[in-house]
């Protein structure tokens, strides 16, 4: 809360940060290196999956390249 937000203000670069961007950042690097979304749940405290992948998993850039190269392949473009 508070302290998190004084000690994000004193940094530079940090202006409009908020400590709770975190946990969607832990969230898609667990996804994006293969934890399995129900895990990922669990470990958030959510009580349904669809909070965890709707709100707080982002597709990151990688994820998207490498989902066009399964659809090249499906082209048979590989």
């Amino acid at each position: 809360g508070i302290v998190c937000r004084k000690i994000a203000q004193k940094l530079d670069g940090f202006e409009g940060f908020h400590f709770h961007q975190l946990r969607h950042t832990y969230t898609s690097n667990l996804l994006a290196n293969g934890a399995a979304p129900k895990d990922v749940q669990e470990l958030l405290g959510h009580s349904d999956v669809s909070t965890t992948m709707n709100v707080y998993a982002h597709s990151t850039r990688k994820a998207k390249r490498e989902s066009a190269k399964l659809l090249d392949k499906v082209a048979g473009n590989d």
